[in-house]
């Protein structure tokens, strides 16, 4: 039976149940699925759960139906007339069934997707829905108005990096006043420094005749915004000066970006003593993370040539392996990564560096100074005892401020609490205990 509309006008917490956990409904890459934003929900998402204060239903991109371990319902977004990915009607067609209640709405995901969450949210309150909004986005770039007007459309807009909430309140002033900034984390019981006997036994068992050399790993999917030849040229470069090296390159050979093996071929490079690739690895169906875990610690560095991240998972993970980082320096990561506790290099900055890739929103991107990048490497690869100072810096860094559990997941809690909260708490405005109640109210 409804509340009597007269009880909410004299106390809104009459009849209602304390004890209820609040309903979020969530709409993002599932915690099942080995992609960034995946690591991202996979954090995120069971800390509100643990707290017992939240019921989590998830709308789940790169999600199949399979079987999973989660306390969670997780809808296959990709399952949909429209053969979308992101099935965006699904989403909206969910959202709209009248039977569907929640309290919160939370997206994760990139804002060019979500350009629509603006005439969703209308037509969501429109429909009589009651709900607060949470949007976490990245900026890996130079964004698009649009893109952010989407952000500034929920109740609550949270970007990655003071990077992409300088980028936003270019666009959008008016985002300033609500805009949080919350980083990504590191879970330090998946990304650790393992014991050296357990690395060195790994070293030789996984990278076989290569294990004696030094090794340089990239970790990141093989799409365009990483540019993955850019490090293949670094690397060829590098071995002219130090040959007993080798580049492993942790990614599935042929993805969204190139033909990884034809790539390696076309600089003249053997794929099995100079180039690297993992076998049977698909971007679906990555590692075990205790084996990607092994991989950071048994690397001598870890290196990127992106040309913009929102974050950029793989630097976090390293520094939390001890593991050295050689970076480029745009978009968000120079707000970590320094000479104090990596190997940065300069990235864009003039005409000879900048780039706008096919397919990528006409977004111009800085591309790495490969022959910086050369320097640097060579001046780790011949002081290790820099390298370990500026590592244990690193870490120190990361475990100090960026751990999921202890850092990051509780500031997620207290954001969802107030948000509770201010959908809860009686109004203070004085109750006209002398009005009448209206013939009718009490039916």
């Amino acid at each position: 039976m409804a509340q009597p509309k007269f009880l909410e006008r004299i106390g809104p917490q009459v009849g209602k149940d304390p004890k209820r956990k609040s309903r979020v409904i969530f709409y993002g890459d599932s915690p099942t699925c080995a992609t960034g934003f995946g690591q991202v929900s996979r954090n995120i998402l069971p800390a509100l759960y643990e707290t017992g204060r939240y019921e989590v239903d998830i709308l789940g991109i790169n999600y199949w139906g399979d079987p999973h371990d989660y306390p969670f319902k997780i809808w296959p977004m990709a399952v949909n007339n429209q053969r979308d990915p992101y099935g965006r009607q699904r989403l909206q067609q969910h959202l709209h069934d009248p039977r569907l209640d929640f309290d919160i709405l939370f997206f994760l995901q990139d804002t060019f997707i979500l350009e629509f969450v603006p005439a969703l949210v209308e037509s969501l309150k429109k429909s009589g829905k009651k709900f607060k909004s949470v949007f976490y986005y990245p900026v890996d770039g130079i964004p698009k108005e649009s893109w952010i007007r989407a952000a500034n459309a929920v109740d609550y807009p949270v970007t990655y990096s003071q990077f992409a909430r300088e980028q936003s309140i270019k666009l959008v002033p008016e985002i300033a006043e609500r805009l949080q900034v919350v980083p990504h984390g590191v879970n330090p019981e998946v990304f650790f420094p393992a014991p050296k006997a357990q690395v060195q036994h790994f070293r030789k068992q996984f990278f076989g005749p290569q294990a004696d050399k030094f090794i340089m790993t990239n970790i990141n999917r093989n799409q365009q915004r990483k540019d993955i030849p850019a490090t293949i040229r670094a690397f060829k470069e590098f071995k002219k000066h130090r040959p007993d090296s080798v580049l492993y390159l942790h990614m599935a050979a042929v993805d969204q970006g190139w033909n990884l093996p034809e790539v390696i071929k076309a600089f003249e490079l053997d794929i099995r003593s100079d180039v690297i690739l993992p076998q049977n690895f698909t971007p679906s169906n990555g590692f075990p993370l205790e084996v990607v875990n092994m991989i950071y610690n048994a690397s001598d560095c870890v290196v990127s040539t992106t040309v913009g991240e929102g974050w950029g998972l793989s630097w976090t993970e390293a520094m939390a392996t001890k593991t050295p980082v050689v970076f480029p320096i745009n978009t968000c990561l120079g707000e970590y990564i320094t000479e104090e506790t990596g190997f940065p290099y300069p990235s864009g900055g003039d005409p000879d560096h900048i780039t706008v890739l096919p397919h990528d929103n006409e977004v111009p991107r800085p591309t790495s100074h490969v022959g910086k990048m050369v320097e640097q490497l060579i001046y780790l690869h011949d002081n290790p005892e820099e390298a370990a100072r500026r590592a244990e810096n690193a870490y120190g860094m990361v475990s100090s401020t960026l751990f999921w559990n202890e850092h990051i997941n509780p500031r997620w809690v207290e954001l969802f609490d107030k948000i509770v909260k201010d959908q809860t708490s009686p109004s203070q405005k004085a109750l006209d205990i002398t009005k009448p109640v209206v013939k009718g109210e009490m039916l």
